[in-house]
């Protein structure tokens, strides 16, 4: 982000340092890839010992898989194998297939529609983790089969160590991390691939198909600060920070027009996007009064066109909503500074960090001036575009410095917190109540033991990461229980820093 944490500034001044690995506790490098040789599939109780295909690794020792049974003394798959169909020694007639497309596993003469036959059984390739999009095409451990692509629950963006690691819904390592050109700060999931938007010391954007076989592709943008990546339709969204713009790029990663946004002057600062029918709502960040400080509308009616070659661009930026003319947007001395943004039913939402001037230490006898201090409580501004983009502020009491916006259900969870202001922005997440007019805070969930910086929920759980550490904590948003932190991301030296930037839900 522009308002530099202590972990930004380290990744500035070490981008010409080697980096090495140093996992975390109770992980081992194998082959440049931290892994739990007790539970990790491929180094299961060390390094390249691999388990079989029916096998998961289990406190280190290769053991049957779930919904795998032993028959005659080996793994055994009753739901595809032939000769035990439905239980073992249960064998289908010699022409007959295995199958689980009625409500118990049975044989059948041939495979019933939407079901393929792999070798003697028929198979679901839309959802079978053995045979996934093709037949023998298993999933890793940790992984499951949707539409046809193996997934693990979540993604986590490791800035420090420049790679996006696969977890399970419990936290734990789900295949192999995948190596990016420059630390990995925004993800974004689009059909069988997650994106992420890099920076520092260049910026890309990068295409992780999730399958490991399928190569990875890297995309070079403009100078080093990527802000934000969505996907929309079919093409993915990035806010370039530094460049001040918003880039369109197609699946494939390609860049299909860059739009540059009002306010240049000192930049800016484009951060959240947003999209409500054909418009794109983005928050430009700014850096003091003079630039940012709004919501610029990006109009994309032409995208389709553009996308299929047809049209010059693929938008144009098509309006600008000034949040310093907006009433309670920021308590004086404070400035708005609109950071993440999300579109719920008709309405845009965009957190307002609200900060002032605070002069700050840069060395001996070295002082400056930024906004980093919380003013007063956070806001969130609610855009209707229904009623020609009116803007009302919603109070965020007990929530400084809001970053992260993720939707459960009805209720919009926001994000708070502050390294150097833990007093006026303690560690919380926020409820906002969408389901009643105006939105209803709820009571601050408390985060202890991290810095709350971005959100994803997954499976009905919560997922947030810590922008202190390579740590992510699970939470349940309906009973409020939070689950201890579970570091994800290993710690990159000589710095000795890690930061799980991101986390996205593969889902």
């Amino acid at each position: 982000m522009t308002r530099l944490s202590p972990l930004l500034l380290a990744a500035v001044l070490l981008t010409s340092c080697t980096k090495e690995l140093v996992c975390p506790v109770g992980q081992t490098d194998c082959s440049g890839v931290c892994v739990s040789l007790l539970t990790d599939a491929r180094n299961c109780g060390g390094c390249g010992n691999a388990v079989g295909p029916l096998q998961v690794c289990s406190a280190g020792a290769p053991t049957c898989g779930p919904g795998i049974a032993v028959c005659g003394g080996s793994c055994t798959d009753l739901a595809r194998d032939a000769a035990n169909c439905g239980g073992c020694g249960t064998a289908c007639a010699p022409a007959d297939f295995c199958t689980t497309a009625s409500a118990t596993t049975s044989c059948t003469a041939s495979c019933p529609a939407g079901f393929t036959a792999c070798g003697r059984a028929c198979v679901d390739p839309l959802a079978d983790r053995f045979n996934c999009g093709a037949c023998g095409h298993a999933c890793a451990a940790g992984e499951t089969c949707r539409a046809g692509s193996c997934r693990a629950d979540l993604q986590v963006a490791c800035y420090a160590t420049d790679e996006v690691v696969p977890v399970t819904a419990d936290l734990a390592a789900a295949g192999p991390s995948r190596t990016v050109p420059a630390g990995p700060g925004f993800l974004a999931i689009l059909g069988g691939a997650v994106y992420s938007a890099n920076g520092y010391p260049s910026a890309s954007l990068s295409v992780l198909p999730f399958d490991p076989a399928l190569p990875s592709r890297h995309v070079p943008l403009a100078k080093s600060d990527l802000e934000g990546v969505i996907a929309h339709e079919n093409v993915l969204l990035v806010s370039n920070a530094a460049v001040g713009s918003l880039v369109v790029a197609a699946p494939a990663g390609d860049v299909l027009d860059e739009l540059a946004m009002p306010r240049q002057g000192s930049g800016p600062n484009p951060h959240g996007i947003a999209v409500l029918g054909s418009t794109a709502y983005l928050a430009l960040y700014g850096n003091d009064a003079s630039s940012g400080q709004s919501i610029a509308k990006v109009e994309l009616s032409s995208l389709g066109a553009c996308v299929a070659g047809t049209a010059a661009s693929c938008g144009a930026v098509a309006g600008e909503l000034d949040l310093l003319s907006v009433k309670g947007a920021a308590d004086a001395p404070g400035l708005p500074f609109p950071s993440a943004a999300l579109a719920v039913g008709g309405s845009v939402y965009v957190t307002l960090a609200n900060l002032q001037p605070d002069t700050l230490s840069c060395g001996p006898s070295c002082t400056y001036t930024a906004y980093v201090k919380p003013a007063g409580d956070g806001k969130l501004a609610v855009v209707n575009p229904a009623a020609q983009d009116a803007v009302s502020i919603v109070n965020l009491p007990g929530c400084g410095n809001p970053g992260a916006l993720a939707l459960s259900g009805s209720t919009l969870w926001v994000s708070c917190g502050s390294f150097s202001y833990p007093a006026l922005a303690p560690s919380a997440l926020v409820p906002v109540n969408l389901a009643v007019n105006p939105p209803s805070v709820g009571s601050p969930l408390a985060m202890p033991g991290i810095v709350p910086g971005k959100l994803a929920f997954c499976g009905g759980l919560g997922y947030v990461t810590d922008q202190g550490s390579g740590a992510v904590v699970r939470f349940d948003p309906a009973t409020r229980a939070v689950d201890a932190p579970v570091v994800v991301c290993p710690t990159a030296v000589p710095a000795g820093w890690a930061w799980a930037a991101d986390v996205a839900c593969s889902q």
